[in-house]
């Protein structure tokens, strides 16, 4: 098997229709060996029916290429670690249910791995919507919050640190060394950090994380992140989520939230909408970290 494809997913049915039909027309008929599991870690018996529903579409028509993994504790990262466990591929790639990919995204990736063994990760761009690339309010707004995962390093840069979890892969013994996603983190459990949590392992062990430009697909875009609560929830769950992997000393914290506390006074006068918002997610990430620290040290204490 060349490559198993994972995907977790729990209530985007429509996203994950989308996803399967653009690997069925760019991926299936390809010449090489394509597994795709599907990590159903719907909450509920009528999601995970619906999802199923979906899957069944393409199971029942490849049953060879299309499976169906049940995971019904919440987690991502528990339903990837599970499909992993069931995944045949030389090459597993993970895809989230809110992305769709390009056609050549299958053959840009085994060249990527056949010609740079020196690289055991790739991390491909994740890139905005043609209609939305002049779009001037939803610019705007994504300028100011930033909460819709766009990466797009430039096309010189060919290592990279970090992973974003919505498009990457990477070659099965990977996990051998360092392991499986950690289960306390992303979606479902501390809410994000689990792809960046990983990476740091992997560049740990002295692995590389490769950047391939054409190995694109393309992010649907939900306008109810261009809010100000979701803002603020997506930057406390980064904070409770660092503190899981981090374990910064309570002196850290608290130096870090009076930093972010003063900067966003200070760019809150000068107009600075950009650097204002950065301050006030800093601010929100260790408020929230502030506050699981007190909350483990109590449990602690009992």
């Amino acid at each position: 098997m060349d490559f198993s494809i994972i995907i977790a997913t729990f209530d985007r049915a429509d996203g994950l229709d989308r996803l399967l039909r653009g690997i069925t027309e760019h991926f299936v008929k390809s010449s090489f060996d394509v597994e795709v599991l599907v990590a159903n870690n719907a909450r509920d018996e009528a999601a995970a029916q619906n999802i199923d529903g979906v899957i069944a579409r393409y199971a029942d028509a490849m049953p060879a290429r299309f499976r169906r993994v049940r995971e019904a504790l919440p987690g991502k990262c528990r339903a990837q670690n599970r499909a992993i466990a069931e995944s045949n591929g030389a090459i597993v790639v993970f895809f989230d249910d809110d992305v769709e990919v390009t056609p050549d995204w299958l053959t840009v990736s085994a060249s990527f791995f056949r010609e740079k063994p020196d690289f055991d990760v790739m991390q491909g761009p994740i890139l905005m919507p043609a209609e939305f690339r002049q779009d001037k309010e939803f610019l705007r707004l994504h300028e100011r919050y930033r909460t819709i995962n766009f990466v797009q390093y430039p096309a010189s840069m060919t290592e990279i640190t970090t992973l974003t979890g919505a498009n990457m892969a990477m070659r099965r013994m990977v996990f051998d060394r360092v392991g499986v996603f950690n289960e306390a983190l992303g979606p479902g459990c501390s809410g994000i950090s689990e792809d960046v949590e990983f990476a740091q392992r992997v560049i740990k062990t002295g692995m590389r994380i490769g950047y391939e430009p054409a190995a694109g697909v393309i992010h649907e875009v939900d306008r109810r992140r261009l809010s100000e609560e979701f803002f603020r929830q997506r930057h406390e769950q980064q904070g409770r989520s660092r503190l899981i992997y981090k374990k910064q000393s309570m002196a850290s914290i608290l130096a870090n939230l009076t930093r972010s506390i003063m900067q966003l006074s200070c760019y809150s006068l000068t107009g600075n909408v950009r650097k204002k918002y950065r301050a006030k997610g800093r601010y929100f990430h260790y408020l929230a970290m502030l506050e699981a620290k007190l909350s483990n040290k109590k449990v602690n204490q009992v």
